[in-house]
């Protein structure tokens, strides 16, 4: 009986509802990395769940390296002993949670359970805001915090297990192919608003662009020009829930030169026009919060 990463779910889900649990265990935060700064612990007694808001760097856990970029997550073990650096002209800044997690009581079904170690969010909006929930609940005194931390938890677990499930579809491998579209991905991701060209692209990981988008294809299940139009729309949703910018002005940030494109595909990713989303049928909802309608 496992959950699995082929997605098969034979277990009864209220009894994994009950035998997964986490429960807070150590230090927690949000932090900008300071000048200087390299993460060397001692192997760690419980889990860390790692994740990068932005700048770059590179971890290295149980003799395997990986890029950190913006989306970078990673799952640290008790035992392991991470070892983590950063470019010192695009420092990080990271969220960092410790905790215990207790696994199903099937020994076969719980090493099921355990997402790999790293994990490529390429939907970073919601998967931040859950992230941004759990350091609110540090400065609350809330008698159901602690179940909200597990019920959060649950939720980033799940969505750890779903990433690397999906493939192609939302998992990058971890071979040097792998890292390699990790540093494209990060890329579209960190300037949405630049117009990067195909071929900028392809010089960064050393590709022609005919095989750079060949192989993005592969491993995302879509062009290298669909998913720069997707990181670009995703940019202008957060913008419109989020600040005080109009449709005009965003459509200007994302370097769209015609507010009529920008409406288009705006409407054809989300259903609705960019107009809806502006104080109307959404309203902006900070990090962590509740999604409200005006009244």
């Amino acid at each position: 009986m496992n959950l699995g990463r082929d997605g098969g779910d034979s277990m009864d889900i209220n009894k994994l509802q009950e035998q997964i649990i986490f429960t807070r265990s150590g230090n927690s935060g949000k932090a900008r990395c300071e000048e200087g700064w390299n993460w060397n612990p001692p192997p760690l007694h419980d889990y860390d769940l790692w994740y990068a808001l932005s700048g770059r760097g590179e971890m290295r856990i149980q003799g395997q390296s990986y890029p950190i970029r913006k989306g970078s997550c990673f799952l640290v073990r008790p035992g392991d002993s991470p070892q983590a650096t950063q470019l010192s002209e695009d420092r990080l800044q990271v969220i960092f949670i410790h905790f215990q997690y207790a696994p199903p009581d099937e020994e076969d079904a719980s090493r099921a359970y355990i997402p790999e170690r790293h994990t490529v969010i390429t939907e970073t909006y919601a998967f931040e805001t859950m992230l941004n929930r759990i350091m609110e609940l540090e400065e609350r005194k809330f008698v159901w915090k602690e179940l909200e931390f597990d019920l959060i938890m649950k939720q980033l677990w799940f969505q750890l297990l779903r990433s690397q499930a999906n493939v192609p579809e939302t998992r990058l491998r971890e071979d040097k192919h792998g890292q390699l579209l990790s540093r494209v991905v990060a890329l579209i991701k960190d300037v949405p608003g630049y117009r990067i060209s195909h071929q900028e692209l392809a010089d960064q990981v050393s590709m022609s662009p005919e095989y750079l988008n060949k192989l993005f294809k592969r491993n995302m299940g879509m062009s290298l020009k669909h998913y720069m139009t997707e990181a670009r729309l995703e940019r202008a949703l957060h913008l419109l829930q989020e600040t005080s910018m109009n449709v005009s002005q965003v459509a200007e940030a994302l370097g769209y030169g015609n507010i009529y494109l920008f409406s288009r595909q705006f409407k054809e990713q989300y259903g609705r026009p960019p107009s809806d989303f502006k104080f109307k049928g959404v309203a902006s909802r900070p990090h962590g919060g509740k999604e409200q309608r005006d009244s």
